[in-house]
């Protein structure tokens, strides 16, 4: 075997692994040697999309797309990094040009159910899919994709037999199978089935070794108050700017939705700028040069999303802006933050409930989770303390319950004023490309209030780490 061939053959024992940043790491010094390998270049693009490092995703995969046009892998990858850009038209465009030679091929399908999802357009995509389901029965994409519009259009029954009756072949590979796992338990988890569907997702995230929680010391400690200060404000007006944060599942994107509904407001979903700047740095390495340009960098994103200078506010919704919001305030002063809380028990199971990419690791096991939910406290409690800049908590069960009061209260902490559109934002016309895809195409809603309840005798560890903490 050539060393290039066995490259590949481990960087696909990697990704199957989900060890993800040695194999990005490996494909880095495999493209120095053969820098216009589209398979390499698209495996690459693959991996960093998954670590929402899109801008160089995208470069990668736009490339091997043009070294070995049509290849069916590389179009899907396209897809998926397109519709997470909010490319919608181009998504469409390069899953369309797989569909027209193999119109059965299940991920091109799923995909493309996905991309309709995102727009509203669930019933055309479950059309597609069944389509797809009288050709190939027991595709697991397909199957999955099938299982997750029938939880939204309320036809659950027709599709928990079918993923049962698929998971029963053995030679489904172990991602898929995780996938399907997921979906069960969601459509059982909808009709009331908490046991059943408690054993599925929790077979699911035990086919994942668990990650561990960040280490919110050491972070905290590099982000003291004098260090924050140490960094120079820069001279920018970043009032565009919304940085809606806090845990996944916390209502981030319910609160995207219901400001972006208003007409001088829009959003990007969950940009990964933030975290393509500060990821791996800390304060000494932050120079003016780099706040400067990457605040301009960042700004300059928001533009081209929304050039029309009516659209006062641009909301970003990447949860794990938490994170980095000292040093996100000394780039763009004049931000506003928005800051999604919800009942810990009903949060850490919520998270456990989806099947997150690499990057939440800590997603796949309950305690763990919730060592994740403290730390993050800590951390918010720390920016309070750290921060001149008010931050506007949103708490979902108050958000759910009277809506209007909470709504005007967050509007005016961004700087607009009240408009009804923002109660009916599920009339919005705008896309979703999250696990809440097809909640926020609903009225406000208190169904989710107090989930754990259904499943507290399975949530001991969980449980047991949060001690007093709701």
């Amino acid at each position: 075997m050539s060393s290039h061939a066995g490259v590949i053959e481990r960087v696909r024992s990697l990704l199957a692994a989900s060890e993800y940043p040695t194999a990005i790491a490996m494909l880095r010094e495999q493209l120095e040697k053969t820098p216009r390998d589209p398979q390499v270049l698209r495996m690459l693009g693959y991996s960093l999309m998954l670590f929402d490092q899109s801008s160089e995703a995208v470069r990668h995969l736009e490339f091997a797309d043009k070294l070995n046009p049509g290849d069916p892998d590389t179009l899907c990858d396209l897809a998926m990094l397109y519709r997470r850009l909010d490319r919608l038209g181009d998504a469409h465009k390069a899953l369309d040009q797989i569909l027209r030679v193999s119109p059965g091929n299940g991920r091109a399908v799923a995909l493309k159910a996905r991309v309709l999802q995102s727009r509203g357009q669930s019933e055309k995509a479950m059309g597609i899919v069944e389509q797809a389901l009288e050709v190939s029965s027991r595709d697991p994409a397909i199957v999955m994709i099938y299982g997750t519009l029938a939880r939204e259009l309320k036809r659950q029954g027709p599709a928990i037999d079918l993923i049962r009756a698929t998971l029963e072949d053995s030679s489904i590979e172990r991602v898929r199978r995780s996938e399907l796992l997921f979906s069960l338990g969601h459509l059982l988890d909808s009709v009331g089935e908490y046991d059943d569907a408690f054993a599925a997702f929790d077979t699911a995230n035990k086919m994942t070794d668990p990650g561990k929680a960040v280490d919110f010391d050491m972070h905290l400690g590099r982000w003291s108050k004098d260090a924050v200060e140490g960094l120079a404000v820069q001279p920018i007006d970043g009032s565009r700017c919304v940085l809606v944060v806090g845990m996944p599942r916390s209502g981030t994107t319910l609160t995207e939705q219901v400001i972006g509904a208003h007409p001088q407001a829009g959003g990007v979903g969950e940009s990964p700028i933030m975290n393509e700047i500060f990821g791996s740095k800390g304060p000494e390495d932050l120079s003016d040069e780099i706040l400067a340009s990457g605040g301009k960098r960042y700004l300059a994103s928001l533009k081209s999303a929304y050039p029309d200078p009516k659209i006062l506010r641009v909301i970003d919704k990447m949860p794990e802006n938490y994170l980095f919001l000292g040093p996100i305030m000394r780039m763009l002063p004049g931000a506003s933050i928005v800051h999604c809380t919800r009942d810990a028990r009903d949060t850490c199971l919520s998270i456990y409930f989806q099947r997150f990419g690499p990057g939440l690791r800590y997603a796949n096991d309950l305690a763990t989770c919730a060592e994740q939910y403290l730390g993050y406290l800590k951390t918010m409690e720390h920016w309070g303390e750290v921060l001149d800049a008010p931050i506007f908590e949103s708490r979902y069960e108050e958000l759910t319950a009277d809506p209007e009061p909470r709504v005007r209260a967050m509007l005016d902490h961004i700087g607009l004023d009240f408009n009804k559109a923002c109660l009916e934002h599920h009339k919005s016309k705008s896309s979703v490309h999250t696990a809440s895809a097809g909640q926020v195409r609903q009225p406000l809603y208190k169904t989710s209030r107090q989930r754990w309840k259904n499943y507290e005798k399975h949530l001991g560890p969980m449980l047991e780490v949060l001690g007093d903490v709701e």
